[in-house]
């Protein structure tokens, strides 16, 4: 019972505890008082012979405050053990707390980052080494001082962190040297307050300056790389240009008509290799081709190599996003060339008007493409024995270059469908 008086009292703060063990002596001192008091009408009333002994009272008396001396003497002295173990750990708390607080301004003030707490009206409360040693401050030039002396960006970017209050907040900004001279640098920065209930910011900053060094070397290396890339393209695209000119020129010497008709096939076979290098050349991506854009430009130059007449209405079914990679958009444009020459040649033999259409879509996992007229149709059996140069050339990049499935069917006209599983699509 007594340890758990003692632990009552333990949690009581020094200043209270003076004015309780005074109030316990005073009512102690009445106490004793009154016993003494109370034993001597005790005495007068119950003495027989009506001699009173004036030493007894004294006596009792004498005898209480021994007593209560030996009791308070030991209650204080474990009270003051008490109190000198709780003194003892309170030291030994503050001196692990020194060492705690040691060790964390030694992690701070070497870390990588600069580090910086500022309130929400600006005022610097807190920088570590780093800051200083990047700056060239000192830490007392910096503390109580506005954000803005090392932060220009202040009323742009940390404003912004304040009015949110979030924590975890990712940016790039710069810091200004003691000299004026400012460099990049990662800031994170973190909103937190106290349990004073006061607001702060916390921020990490990191100099990126050799980083950005870094990227502005790729940057212009892939630039470099991009323009050599193009230029091959451009260079690829002249020379197949040239033989194309090449085989018009032929074709003007040449009297033969079916020697014309297989150099103008050629010739728009070479276009439709050259305009890849073509739309790479002129465009932004160097990897893949919207194919779309593609045919557009490809109908538009087979209309103007075989002179077709208005009588003919060409559609182009294809949504923007079907973007294959060089290879395929080659080989894809290739084998829509042939079926479309089929088309133009065999498919309308009188002077109604004719319709082709070309599409190409995606569908799950593939790429489903081919041509379609409203024409005479054909004879699938014949096509395939013919075993002409355009049909094999169909055959053999649709089943060993794409890999793919071919369909030829009969229905309004003539229709062939091709599909490949996607492969290099954007």
């Amino acid at each position: 019972m007594l340890n758990d008086i003692l632990k009552i009292i333990a949690k009581i703060p020094n200043e209270k505890k003076a004015n309780l063990y005074s109030v316990i002596f005073l009512f102690i001192g009445i106490f004793g008082i009154l016993l003494v008091n109370e034993a001597s009408i005790y005495i007068l009333k119950n003495t027989n012979d009506g001699n009173v002994n004036t030493k007894l009272p004294l006596f009792i008396g004498i005898s209480f405050f021994i007593f209560v001396s030996i009791v308070l003497y030991f209650f204080l002295k474990t009270i003051a053990k008490k109190e000198q173990e709780a003194r003892d750990k309170l030291t030994l708390f503050q001196k692990q707390e020194i060492e705690h607080s040691k060790l964390i301004n030694f992690v701070l003030d070497n870390t990588a980052d600069a580090i910086y707490w500022f309130k929400f009206d600006g005022k610097i409360v807190y920088v570590n080494d780093r800051l200083c040693k990047i700056l060239g401050y000192e830490k007392e030039e910096l503390l109580n001082q506005n954000i803005t002396i090392i932060d220009k960006k202040f009323n742009d970017i940390e404003k912004i962190v304040i009015e949110k209050k979030k924590q975890f907040n990712y940016f790039e900004s710069e810091l200004t040297t003691k000299d004026g001279k400012t460099f990049p640098c990662f800031i994170a920065a973190n909103y937190f307050s106290s349990s004073e209930k006061e607001e702060f910011i916390c921020a990490f900053a990191r100099d990126i300056t050799e980083q950005k060094r870094k990227e502005q070397i790729i940057k212009s290396s892939l630039e470099e790389k991009e323009i050599l890339i193009k230029e091959i393209h451009h260079r690829v695209k002249n020379n197949l240009q040239i033989l194309s000119s090449l085989l018009s020129m032929q074709k003007r010497r040449e009297k033969n008509s079916e020697i014309n008709t297989q150099l103008d096939k050629t010739r728009s076979r070479i276009y439709a290799i050259s305009l890849v290098h073509e739309i790479i050349y002129k465009g932004d991506d160097l990897r893949f081709i919207n194919m779309k854009q593609y045919l557009e430009e490809l109908i538009e130059a087979m209309k103007e190599i075989y002179s077709l007449d208005e009588n003919l209405d060409i559609f182009i079914e294809s949504s923007e996003e079907i973007n294959l990679g060089i290879n395929n958009s080659v080989l894809v444009a290739l084998v829509i060339h042939e079926l479309f020459l089929n088309s133009i040649k065999h498919a309308f033999k009188n002077e109604e008007r004719g319709r082709i259409d070309i599409f190409i879509i995606e569908e799950n996992d593939e790429i489903i493409f081919g041509v379609k007229d409203n024409g005479v149709g054909c004879n699938i059996k014949k096509i395939e024995e013919k075993n002409s140069l355009g049909w094999q050339l169909i055959e053999s990049i649709v089943k060993m270059q794409l890999e793919g499935d071919l369909e030829i069917e009969n229905r309004d006209g003539f229709l062939c469908t091709i599909r490949y599983k996607i492969a290099g699509k954007k």
